[in-house]
């Protein structure tokens, strides 16, 4: 499957920035638990991954028990969730992965216990291009019932970006206005969340080159984004990201790069950001300095881009000029995406 710039950031932005699993709900699984999950966190919180899943793994290996087990796949969720919303989807989807594994031991496969973690399963997979393998885990969602509106809307939500990685547009938005109805409804219409799906609605516009629309529901969830206190900073890069592409379809290159530079500025104050999400970024960034004449800085930073090495599993992003400039006219671009194409196999 082709990289793009609109496929690299379709289905993490459907998880924004919500929590895996309330406090309640681990108290209910084990009353030490809700201790566990905070150490975890803390220590997933300082960049401390491994020795996060030591713990958790401990926690497995010295008990048998079924409550015990349900905490550590409940844990393994929230951490999977913490990778998503960082950029991190490889790390997401094999958490996701393992949470599901363990929990299905206890509940059953229509239990609600497995929902956040197969979502999060569908959406890192989304992230990585692996639409095949989305699509399964989305159907093992179906199966789940749904009980509150939450769930609901992040269910539309996921839809959303599968239908859009397949390239089925009209769809895709008709179930991202679902999501955004029902959390307005549900009271959380300024929830990073919400704003998520906004975005997610924004890149359906710029492939169906409405870009008046697209500007217009990118800036509510950049506004969304700046005010919510669940937004993480990736959900930002995410919105600069693409509405630099609108301002550059648009033809303004200085807006374009001034978005680009917002995004770029955040990512450097995190302490790991996804490889092939910075060096796209970073890539991108180069093209708009070189289109505004900064030959310079687009120099050092295209070097910069070409430093960051390679995932094995992943090709890097090479070009993305067909998704900055504006289409020529009687251009046909495919509606998956392929006027953004970039190069190969994701998988």
């Amino acid at each position: 499957m082709r990289i793009t710039l609109i496929t690299m950031l379709l289905a993490a932005s459907t998880i924004g920035g919500a929590a895996a699993q309330g406090v309640s709900t681990f108290a209910s699984v084990n009353a030490a638990c809700p201790e566990l999950r905070h150490t975890v966190m803390s220590l997933i919180a300082i960049g401390r991954l491994a020795e996060a899943e030591l713990k958790v793994s401990a926690v497995l290996d010295s008990s048998g028990d079924h409550a015990q087990e349900s905490c550590a796949g409940l844990i393994l969720s929230n951490v999977a969730v913490f990778m998503s919303i960082s950029g991190r989807s490889a790390d997401a989807e094999r958490l996701a992965e393992r949470a599901v594994l363990i929990l299905e031991k206890t509940y059953s496969a229509n239990a609600r216990e497995l929902l956040r973690p197969l979502e999060t399963l569908a959406a890192s997979r989304l992230e990585q291009g692996k639409t095949a393998k989305a699509r399964e885990a989305f159907k093992r969602i179906q199966a789940i019932r749904i009980e509150q509106p939450e769930d609901s809307a992040l269910v539309h939500g996921i839809a959303a970006a599968l239908l859009q990685a397949e390239g089925n547009l009209a769809e895709a938005e008709i179930q991202y206005l679902a999501s955004l109805r029902v959390w307005e409804g549900a009271g959380q219409g300024e929830t990073a969340d919400a704003g998520a799906a906004f975005n997610g609605l924004g890149l359906v516009y710029i492939q169906e080159q409405r870009l008046t629309e697209a500007r217009q529901v990118l800036d509510h969830a950049l506004a969304i984004f700046s005010r919510a206190k669940d937004a993480a900073p990736m959900d930002r890069i995410k919105v600069l990201h693409c509405r630099g592409a609108v301002h550059a379809r648009q033809g303004d290159w200085r807006r374009a790069e001034q978005d680009f530079r917002d995004a770029l500025a955040i990512a450097d104050q995190e302490p790991s950001v996804d490889r092939v999400v910075l060096r796209s970024l970073l890539t991108n960034y180069a093209y708009l300095l070189r289109k505004n004449r900064h030959r310079r800085e687009a120099r050092a930073i295209q070097a910069r881009a070409e430093g960051i090495p390679a995932d094995p599993a992943m090709s890097a992003v090479i070009d993305v000029s067909d998704l900055l400039a504006k289409p020529k006219l009687g251009k046909k671009t495919d509606p998956g995406g392929s006027a953004a194409d970039t190069h190969t196999n994701r998988q």
